[in-house]
């Protein structure tokens, strides 16, 4: 009787453990299929999608959004500067522009700005039907560090009725990354913009 007693106990035991052992691996893989689900999201949310003519399947483009980070802050710097340096002699042209890069930007844009209507600038350029254009020659990005760095290297043609003066254009500034809206579709906010030089060159032509 004993001895039968002892078996079910040991039997009993063996149970336990089993539910014990069984219960935990359950629990491991789990835990395992949760966190293998969340890095899958995650990479798929840093992919780009892309719509096949009207076709409803998707395919993913073999690019990941923060490879294609320096790309899209080049593009940023040149579209605000395209904006707030190319100039045409239009009240609202020169009004739409500026809202947009202003949109673009923090108060360093905005300050730059306010000196130039203070010092009369978009008067000058309208009465005098001057034309102000502009040419990106490069963009250097340091996206060691954050806020990330940029320099903008590039020109500027001030072009009256009776001349011509070519000017290099050199800014830096620093980019935070912000939501993608329509002002910002980069999702790129530029900071601390300088000009570090607006000195007339030799050249003939911007182009």
């Amino acid at each position: 009787m004993l001895k039968s007693l002892t078996n079910i106990e040991s039997a009993f035991s063996h149970v336990r453990w089993f539910l014990v052992l069984l219960f935990g691996s359950n629990l491991l893989v789990a835990l395992c299929a949760v966190g293998f689900s969340y890095r899958f999201k995650s990479r798929q949310s840093d992919k780009i999608y892309a719509l096949q003519g009207e076709e409803s399947v998707m395919c993913a483009l073999n690019q990941n959004t923060t490879e294609n980070r320096p790309v899209e802050a080049k593009t940023a710097i040149e579209t605000f500067h395209r904006l707030f340096f190319e100039i045409y002699p239009l009240n609202e042209r020169i009004q739409y522009q500026m809202e947009r890069a202003l949109s673009m930007a923090d108060n360093s844009a905005y300050e730059m700005y306010e000196n130039m209507t203070l010092n009369g600038f978009y008067r000058q350029v309208v009465e005098a039907g001057i034309v102000c254009q502009y040419r990106c020659d490069s963009v250097v990005t340091d996206f060691s560090r954050y806020p990330y760095g940029a320099v903008m290297y590039g020109k500027t043609a001030i072009v009256r009725r009776s001349s011509t003066t070519i000017r290099e254009l050199v800014t830096s500034c620093e980019l935070r990354n912000c939501p993608r809206t329509e002002a910002t579709p980069n999702g790129f906010l530029i900071e601390n913009l300088h000009v570090i030089s607006n000195r007339d060159t030799q050249l003939k032509s911007l182009y």
